[in-house]
């Protein structure tokens, strides 16, 4: 054991820089690198968004979506933050991004509703989230999801 240190962990040297025989430079990722405002909203939210995803898509699908959403996303992400709410961006592209790729019987319970009620639907019943953690997730203030969440619970008023 002594002296000896594992092939990973010893420096390695690196040949010099010639015209002839040089390493190719590696393939850029597929996805080009996100700033880091965006990547920590993506990081914060990921889990939330990824569990709505799965409610209408299947498992890869899901994964997909969100990262195609994000993708978008930083195109415009200077604009974006220049907006009132930059997670409510964020949660309207997976959104939109998702129900695009959904198929329309899984939405179908909830097509009579708003958008706004079906998110709280979902979000709150089915994903068990706190009102405050959907305020987060979705941009919207604690405020309105609680109207929301009411809005969903209450029946219908009269007409007269």
């Amino acid at each position: 054991m002594g002296g000896t240190t594992h092939p990973a962990l010893k420096p390695r040297t690196l040949p010099a820089p010639s015209d002839q025989g040089a390493a190719t430079m590696p393939t850029r990722p597929a996805r080009p690198p996100r700033r880091l405002d965006l990547t920590a909203l993506y990081d914060l939210h990921y889990h939330h968004y990824l569990r709505y995803a799965e409610l209408l898509l299947r498992r890869a699908d899901a994964r997909h979506a969100v990262d195609d959403a994000f993708d978008t996303l930083a195109e415009t992400w200077q604009q974006i933050l220049s907006t009132s709410s930059p997670a409510a961006c964020a949660w309207q592209a997976v959104r939109d991004r998702v129900r695009a790729l959904a198929d329309p019987a899984r939405l179908r319970p909830t097509a009579h509703l708003d958008p706004k009620l079906q998110d709280a639907l979902l979000l709150h019943t089915v994903l068990n989230l706190s009102a405050g953690v959907i305020a987060d997730l979705t941009g919207v203030e604690a405020a309105n999801v609680h109207v929301h969440l009411r809005a969903l619970t209450s029946p219908p008023s009269p007409l007269f």
